[in-house]
């Protein structure tokens, strides 16, 4: 009888501990939001523009689903970077020049092959992707 009993002990002890345990998780304490609140004044909306000598370009040539990132200087020619992409691509076959291929901003193609440098052409700091076209004369 005596063992029954301290066995019953023993339930009723773990019982005990365990509904302990339990009461912290039924009523957890509410989370403290001030940090939240301190930066709702400091958010600044970023707004798009070229402030960098040198840019990292995502450079893609859509009818053939090939892509790469590109650094390229601010104050490049077009012709300079369809050369550098071309090669990066494997593009760069002897037999088809450098002026049969056109780039567009990825953003706004129908604006027209893109001329001149690249800073002229709305380049901006960051998610700036330029379109490799195949266009023989």
């Amino acid at each position: 009888m005596a063992r029954r009993s301290n066995i019953l002990a023993g339930a009723v002890l773990l019982a005990g501990l365990a509904a302990l345990n339990s009461v912290s998780f039924v009523n957890p304490q509410p989370v403290e939001r001030s940090s939240r609140m301190a930066m709702k004044g400091s958010a600044v909306e970023w707004v798009p523009k070229l402030s960098r000598d040198v840019v990292e370009v995502m450079f893609t040539a859509p009818a053939q689903g090939a892509r790469s990132r590109m650094l390229i200087r601010a104050d490049a020619d077009v012709s300079e970077v369809i050369k550098q992409g071309r090669k990066k691509l494997g593009f760069d076959q002897d037999w088809m020049p450098d002026s049969d291929f056109k780039l567009y901003n990825a953003e706004d193609e129908d604006a027209g092959p893109l001329k001149g440098k690249m800073s002229e052409n709305g380049l901006i700091d960051f998610s700036y992707e330029i379109h490799l076209y195949y266009e023989p004369q």
